[in-house]
């Protein structure tokens, strides 16, 4: 384990001035002391996120979003534009620590990713734990395996196999979840690390009923594209049971007569499983195109995505 690893750390940035002041100096001078690179990506900011990164040119690059693309569209371009083995993703709104990033990074070399998990004692909003909890029980299903902590922004990807699921994994926050699932659903070697998360700087850009809605989007895309036939195999099989124990107390009751209703839900069945089978061929398509390009220039490479 070696944290003087190739690292080029993305830090994405919406309005967050005031939490960028206090994040980059410790962040710089960790970064410097073990030769990594800091690429920060204002995504459309109007706060002044501009003059503050101005303050410190010469010590990071800055990649400059004209319109808010959101939070994991800025984090891919920061993955594109990056060209060292492995990037990290920091919030800049003074959450994440920067000896966690050191501790996952001692931890990176042995495996593809490795992703904080959030410790008891770290800051967690009480409005959007509901949604956190349901998201990561249909994680954990989804996955086949208990997920602590699903949607921790500070994490580090060896490059290549993050490029790899670049093209399945969400624009929005939901970014941490999708590349998580993705990592674990097609075989690569996730760690989970514990971390310690603080307040953060500023306000939050998170709506709860417009990111409530789009979590419970989410949980649909991630079931359609990774494993449609954990879902809808168990609603074909209900249909058609369902049908079975409606015709057997129909024969008891009524004598021998095929029931209207037992043909219709036996035809429910049939047509979810078929519709299952076609939704499985279709996600395991989606998944083999996403594999990501690596011999394309990079310029043709932010226009991929």
């Amino acid at each position: 384990m070696n944290e003087f690893i190739a690292l080029t750390v993305i830090v994405p940035s919406y309005n967050d001035a005031q939490g960028l002041r206090s994040v980059l100096p410790p962040l710089i001078a960790s970064c410097k002391a073990r030769g990594w690179r800091i690429i920060v990506v204002d995504d459309g900011s109007t706060d002044g996120t501009s003059e503050v990164l101005g303050q410190f040119s010469g010590e990071i690059r800055v990649i400059k979003n004209e319109t808010n693309l959101g939070y994991g569209a800025s984090i891919k371009r920061g993955i594109v534009a990056a060209d060292t083995e492995w990037v990290a993703t920091f919030d800049a709104d003074g959450q994440h620590r920067v000896e966690d990033l050191e501790k996952l990074a001692a931890e990176a070399g042995c495996c593809d990713a490795v992703i904080g998990k959030r410790e008891n004692s770290s800051h967690c909003s009480l409005m959007r734990m509901p949604g956190k909890w349901i998201l990561g029980k249909v994680a954990n299903i989804l996955v086949g395996r208990r997920i602590p902590d699903i949607n921790c922004g500070l994490r580090i990807f060896r490059r290549k196999a993050i490029l790899g699921i670049l093209r399945l994994t969400s624009d929005s926050f939901s970014f941490s979840t999708s590349s998580l699932i993705a990592l674990m659903k097609l075989g690569y070697n996730v760690n989970l690390v514990p971390v310690t998360t603080q307040h953060r700087v500023g306000n939050s850009t998170v709506h709860q009923m417009k990111d409530g809605f789009n979590t419970i989007l989410l949980i649909l895309r991630l079931i359609t594209l990774f494993d449609p036939l954990r879902i809808m195999l168990p609603f074909s099989a209900f249909f058609f049971v369902v049908g079975v124990i409606y015709q057997i107390t129909s024969f008891v009751l009524l004598g021998f007569s095929l029931n209207k209703l037992t043909l219709l839900l036996w035809i429910f069945s049939i047509t979810i499983f078929l519709v299952a089978l076609i939704a499985d061929q279709i996600s395991a398509l989606r998944r083999e195109m996403a594999i990501y390009p690596l011999n394309q220039k990079q310029e043709r490479d932010a226009n991929y995505l």
